[in-house]
């Protein structure tokens, strides 16, 4: 009885945390997408420095995500390989049947000893490049914000050089913003 609730609680955590990773695979696909749409209406210049690392951090956590699944896929493949030779060991009564099993397992065990650590570097790299993808899109929004603020003028026109120094160019912004 206490391994059928064992069992069904390692399912429960194994659904939990591939429904996080997917998560966070589709937020990072959605914030790479609505940051490009960001993109397409300014010409890009130096400020757009912490939107260009927030796309990278985001691409960096979706593939860490994509590296994490492929490792869970392999972990659950060689457990089943691990259950499948043990059924044929015990189906062939081989003296050397139980050499054999423990042979596979203490391999079994280094191999997924490794595939565990690697999933958990790519589970942990996958959340900090998304949060780090978020606050790089913080950093430009604000900086957008302030520049214009500062310069009252939209950061567009400012960009495109419709704007002369020392001039509000209040009129020039308006008309380009009329074109748009």
């Amino acid at each position: 009885m206490s391994e059928n609730i064992e069992l069904e609680l390692v399912k429960q955590f194994k659904a939990s945390q591939e429904k996080y990773i997917y998560f966070l695979l589709a937020a990072a696909a959605s914030a790479i997408g609505f940051a490009m749409a960001q993109l397409k209406v300014e010409p890009l210049s130096y400020i757009h420095i912490p939107l260009g690392a927030s796309i990278i951090f985001w691409a960096a956590s979706f593939i860490s995500g994509l590296q994490f699944l492929e490792y869970a896929a392999g972990v659950t493949f060689q457990g089943q390989n691990y259950l499948a030779l043990k059924r044929e060991l015990h189906s062939y009564r081989r003296a050397d049947a139980g050499e054999l099993l423990v042979l596979f397992k203490s391999r079994l065990n280094e191999t997924m000893e490794k595939q565990q650590s690697k999933m958990k570097l790519y589970s942990g790299l996958q959340s900090w490049c998304f949060l780090f993808g978020a606050l790089a899109y913080i950093v430009w929004h604000g900086t957008r914000m302030w520049a214009i603020n500062v310069l009252r003028v939209p950061l567009s026109c400012r960009l495109a050089g419709l704007v002369l120094p020392g001039n509000t160019g209040k009129d020039k912004a308006m008309s380009f913003w009329n074109l748009l």
